[in-house]
């Protein structure tokens, strides 16, 4: 990812992130979410502008940026105790798999087009492993030119489907929307993927992970202890 590019750029680029209203930006997830994610897992989490949102309305956040500028800037425009900072980033995402814990909602918003397709299986299957049973994992898809220095590649709808199948998510959602900041050649396709439930799928998930990944054996224990964690809070997209 283009982690120093956003160095450079931090200052203008969250000044550029906070005129963007989040509640108009996920009002769509309001009737899948129902009751609230009680933890939320924000990955590229920028200015930090979603994370505060999400936090406002009771949630516990876990932030995660891999530009140390812009983590401080947000920092300083949003110090919410309810949010956890850490510098981590696809496709590995280690220092988050060392909290080993796991998430109502993974929150992907304007990353997905910054990891290459050579690491976007491993990159998603580390994102699968991050999501609670019933669980939901949103990704948005730009669509539009970038410029050569920010390091974007092409995304599909078609890609982001065929590797939720893989790891067992169903298609909840695809929604289309025109670029928050005005710019009339960009717009965006946001996806919302669940992960089946207790029981309609998720340990046949579990065994699948069991028998091909190499590190299955401390996985496996981590998830089957978060399987029965679902508790929720009342939320609303507004």
């Amino acid at each position: 990812m283009a982690q120093s590019w956003y160095d450079d750029h931090a200052a203008d680029l969250v000044h550029r992130y906070e005129l963007v209203d989040p509640a108009k930006l996920y009002g769509w997830l309001s009737g899948l979410l129902g009751d609230a994610p009680s933890t939320v897992l924000d990955v590229g989490a920028g200015s930090g502008r979603d994370a505060a949102w999400f936090a406002a309305r009771g949630q516990d956040v876990v932030a995660v940026e891999p530009s140390s500028a812009m983590r401080s800037e947000a920092q300083l425009r949003h110090p919410d105790l309810r949010v956890r900072w850490l510098g981590d980033q696809l496709p590995e995402l280690n220092q988050i798999a060392k909290l080993g814990i796991s998430f109502d909602l993974v929150l992907l918003s304007a990353v997905w087009q910054h990891v290459s397709s050579t690491y976007r299986e491993r990159a998603f299957r580390k994102l699968s492993r991050l999501v609670k049973s019933a669980g939901l994992l949103v990704i948005s898809l730009r669509n539009g030119p970038s410029s050569p220095e920010s390091r974007m590649y092409p995304v599909s709808l078609d890609e982001v489907e065929r590797l939720a199948r893989n790891q067992g998510f169903s298609v909840e959602k695809v929604h289309q929307t025109p670029d928050q900041q005005g710019r009339a050649e960009v717009s965006w396709t946001w996806v919302a993927l669940r992960l089946p439930d207790d029981g309609t799928g998720a340990l046949s998930l579990l065994r699948h992970v069991i028998l091909n990944d190499q590190k299955s054996a401390t996985y496996a224990g981590a998830l089957a202890r978060t399987l029965p964690c679902r508790g929720r809070r009342g939320w609303t997209g507004e």
